[in-house]
């Protein structure tokens, strides 16, 4: 990777450019656009609020940034490694 570009940053640009909208950030996540808009208004896991902070509005349409959605994934993964999660690469 250039310019120290991490592999889910590189991922998410060449896949969907540097905004994502909610359709791509829960295909990314495996999970459905309703489902990540709920647990994000819920705020209750630290991943969805991070997530949250993420978000650019542009008139009516939301969009999130694909750069710091790659730190809090790869943050994420990185303390499940820590902790003997179930990532396993």
């Amino acid at each position: 990777m250039s310019d120290g570009i991490s592999a889910t940053h590189q991922y998410l640009l060449t896949h969907f450019g540097p905004l994502l909208t909610l359709k791509h950030l829960a295909e990314v996540l495996h999970s459905t656009p309703n489902g990540l808009r709920m647990a994000m208004s819920r705020k209750r896991e630290p991943f969805t609020v991070a997530l949250a902070g993420t978000r650019r509005q542009v008139g009516r349409r939301l969009f999130f940034e694909a750069r710091r959605v790659a730190e809090i994934i790869d943050q994420d993964r990185d303390e499940l490694a820590e902790c003997g999660g179930a990532y396993r690469r």
